[in-house]
């Protein structure tokens, strides 16, 4: 039964993308005509695709879900198995190679969203994991004046509440009984010796007897074995450090006590988000205990150092709490919004942008054409700014990008040669597969990849020998990423626990990692994949289930591909893709091994992928 579903969904899968190959490139022929009628204009418009051909004049196939198998015969996609299609020349009357025209059926079909290249004041998001503690401005110590033994507990519990001047315990003080002797010796004669009398009551004061119990053993010669500790503030208390009949020492802390009407909450902003944040800015939090309540405090204090172990710095918030809600050791997550300029920056949703290694690839809608026409171009990103990406060159303002359906046009631009994610040389015969014009299977396919993924791999490998790595920080990276690969594991199984127990010996890894082995720039990008991998880590950790969990895991995986190909590995690894996953956006993932387990479909699509370059350092 499980296998009937299974090929169910794959018979789906491939039903569905003849359907979509078919709208967006033609049909099997060698003409397609798509007729549109013009409720504005009246006219009616065709359009023509002829068959995408090599250079020997041979028709080109490819497979609508993995647009990198391509051969001069028709067939079945070696990796998914689904039925190939023609490829279709869909080139424009405009000259430009790289453009790529669909019929407005085509464009609602692929849902194409598009968004305008904006100009603003870039405003950055930080949230921020941080624990609720007493104001320390506001936490009294009780402490002993004199050496004895403790003879009652008037208060005996953390946690109890007590006012100004309440006794909370009495104590037994040979040295206090002493000094009232002497005091009543010299009331017999204070009036012959002032200074002394003085002197002895002064004792009294400094042992911190009231004023109204002095005057009572004054006046009624009576001495008192036990004298009673008041709290010298209004509040909880937060440590009790005495019990009945323990014996203490001049100077002893017998209680804390701690007012709660203003609390700080220590938060943990990591080092790249630091230059962000200043004293007196306004910051919101929320806590677990009072979901949807928001609560308000004011950055207080900014610790000018960075941890060399967690690369994170604390920011102490102050906030009132005059309803006593916000208590001690309270977890909270801040919410600070900042701008990152007082310059205007073009920004663009990061949905529009289809990035992969080094490279950053976004679909421009050409305007004023009569059908809708786009073409990709590479663009150089700055900052990430909540959803949105800065960009600092490769746009203009006013223009409009792809921010929905821009990897079904990635996908249609491999397949007429055009440029696009993995084809950054279009028209050059990169993507083309008839070679000498022989047939070409699932065979030479394959061995066409792992030539493509060689290239790609001596590329990389030139860029990070180039790189002062010390082996010592390669090897802590290397216990990073077997941990990843034991959690992609867990992932390819659907087992939750097992991807639970991996990130928490991902996170113990990181932690080893001594990123004072990389210096300069080199030490810069560590902290800025260290930060995105952390984050990461909390999005795998609050995940409820395996769903969540893999997306979480899309996000690492990319930064882990970025570290790796940064720094390096002592020894090989593989970086593989699904086209199918993150909504048809495509998904990267790290792997040992150079078989396909996919871990975004687990048994659904087990084998649905391919690997597309070879890192070896």
């Amino acid at each position: 039964m499980n296998n009937l579903k299974k090929y169910g969904l794959y018979i789906a899968i491939g039903v569905v993308g003849i359907i979509l190959g078919g709208l967006l490139f033609g049909g099997h022929g060698t003409e397609t005509h798509t007729i549109e009628q013009s409720s504005q204009m009246g006219e009616t418009d065709q359009h023509v695709a002829d068959s995408h051909t090599d250079d020997e004049g041979n028709v080109i196939y490819s497979c609508s879900m993995h647009p990198s198998v391509r051969q001069n015969e028709p067939g079945d996609c070696p990796i998914c198995g689904m039925e190939l299609i023609e490829v279709q020349d869909n080139s424009t009357a405009s000259g430009n190679p790289n453009e790529l025209t669909m019929s407005l059926a085509a464009m609602k079909l692929a849902e194409i969203e598009t968004s305008v290249v904006r100009s603003g004041n870039p405003v950055s998001t930080i949230y921020l994991p941080g624990k609720i503690m007493a104001d320390q401005n506001k936490v009294s110590s009780v402490t002993s004046h004199s050496a004895g033994r403790v003879i009652k507990l008037y208060v005996d519990y953390v946690g109890a509440y007590v006012k100004e001047g309440q006794k909370i315990a009495s104590l037994y003080s040979p040295e206090l009984i002493s000094a009232q002797q002497e005091f009543l010796q010299t009331v017999e004669f204070k009036d012959q010796n002032t200074v002394l009398y003085k002197s002895a009551k002064r004792k009294l004061e400094l042992l911190e007897l009231p004023a109204e119990t002095i005057e009572n053993i004054e006046n009624s010669g009576d001495i008192m074995t036990e004298i009673n500790i008041v709290s010298q503030a209004t509040g909880y208390v937060t440590k009790l450090n005495i019990s009945r009949q323990e014996h203490v020492n001049r100077g002893s802390v017998l209680f804390e006590v701690a007012d709660l009407s203003s609390v700080w909450v220590m938060f943990d902003a990591y080092e790249s988000d630091l230059s962000l944040i200043e004293e007196g800015q306004k910051i919101v939090f929320t806590t677990a205990t009072y979901p949807g309540e928001k609560f308000e405090g004011t950055v207080s204090f900014v610790d000018p150092s960075v941890n060399n172990m967690s690369r994170t710095a604390d920011v102490r918030v102050k906030a009132n709490n005059p309803d006593k809600k916000l208590k001690p050791n309270m977890l909270a997550e801040g919410i600070l919004t900042a701008n990152i300029s007082s310059q205007r920056s073009l920004l663009i949703p990061k949905s529009a942008v289809l990035w992969t290694g080094p490279r950053s690839i976004v679909f421009v809608q050409i305007p004023n054409k009569e059908e809708p026409t786009f073409i990709a171009r590479e663009v150089t990103l700055g900052k990430r700014v909540g959803d949105q990406y800065i960009i600092l060159e490769g746009l203009e303002a006013g223009e409009e990008v792809v921010t929905h359906g821009n990897f079904k046009l990635d996908g249609a631009a491999q397949l007429a040669d055009k440029l696009s994610m993995m084809n950054r040389n279009p028209g050059t015969g990169a993507n083309r597969t008839g070679h000498e014009g022989h047939n070409m299977g699932a065979e030479d396919s394959g061995a066409m990849k792992m030539e493509m993924g060689s290239q790609l791999m001596n590329e990389e490998s030139m860029k990070t020998e180039t790189k002062p790595v010390p082996a010592e920080f390669r090897s802590q990276l290397n216990n990073v990423v077997q941990e990843y690969l034991k959690l992609k594991d867990g992932l390819v199984m659907s087992d939750k626990s097992k991807v639970l127990a991996s990130v928490n010996k991902l996170e113990n890894e990181l932690k080893n990692v001594d990123m004072t082995l990389v210096k300069g720039e080199l030490h810069s990008k560590w902290m800025d994949h260290l930060g995105k991998i952390d984050s990461s880590i909390k999005d795998l950790k609050k995940s409820q289930n395996i769903e969540a969990q893999r997306a979480a895991f899309l996000t690492l995986s990319s930064t882990m591909i970025e570290s790796v190909k940064t720094f390096g590995l002592p020894g090989i690894i593989y970086q593989q893709f699904c086209p199918m996953t993150d909504d048809g956006k495509g998904g990267f993932w790290l792997s040992e091994s150079e078989e396909i387990a996919n871990p975004y479909f687990g048994d659904q699509m087990h084998n649905c992928g391919e690997t597309i370059l070879k890192i070896e350092s």
